[in-house]
């Protein structure tokens, strides 16, 4: 599990302090946003189990889904949408689907990217960890592109995991067979054995 990219800020313009419900999309999210003031009496949302750990850490309590995700957070959301003022806090290119799932519902909505992910100008140097391994761990689809179009030979014999199911259906969709795994889970050595 070793980065194929970093990250990098981006300014950004708030056009509002009064909403009700903030989501964020990612531990890098958290990181990077800078209006932090505005989160007392606001329902905070987080992807997955990482992202929550990084606003607990800040002091912030939030809501996240049993299975982290878009979709496991749109369950989260969709019985509190009501009369609220949402605002998204994601990277560039990040995922949409939370936004446009607010916006069928004609809920007003906002996001604003705080961050872009950024790649390596070589990733000569990073192969023999990967050559190496009895297990490669990818957090993002855009890992899994880096990894195959960067990396990736016939000599890696590695089983690919994914830490959601739209990380390993990227996998499968690139011709390779992705497992998914609970990344934060108690055992997460346990799992990996048991697949490898």
């Amino acid at each position: 599990n070793i980065p194929l990219y970093k990250f990098k800020t981006i300014e950004y313009k708030l056009l509002s302090e009064d909403y009700t419900d903030i989501v964020f999309q990612s531990i890098a999210a958290v990181k990077f946003f800078q209006h932090l003031h505005i989160f007392n009496k606001k329902n905070i949302y987080s992807m997955g189990k990482a992202t929550y750990q990084s606003l607990l850490e800040k002091g912030f309590e939030s809501s996240n889904p049993e299975i982290p995700g878009s979709a496991g957070l749109i369950k989260v959301i969709e019985n509190r949408i009501g009369s609220g003022k949402f605002l998204i806090v994601k990277g560039r290119d990040g995922l949409n689907e939370i936004h446009d799932y607010l916006k069928s519902k004609k809920v007003e909505v906002d996001q604003v990217c705080c961050y872009e992910r950024i790649k390596f100008d070589n990733y000569d140097n990073l192969k023999e960890y990967y050559f190496l391994a009895d297990a490669i761990i990818f957090p993002s689809t855009l890992a899994v592109k880096i990894f195959f179009k960067e990396i990736y030979s016939n000599d890696i014999k590695a089983q690919f995991l994914g830490i959601s199911n739209r990380i390993v259906e990227s996998i499968n969709n690139l011709g390779y067979e992705g497992e998914l795994i609970d990344y934060f889970s108690n055992n997460l050595e346990e799992q990996v054995k048991k697949l490898i």
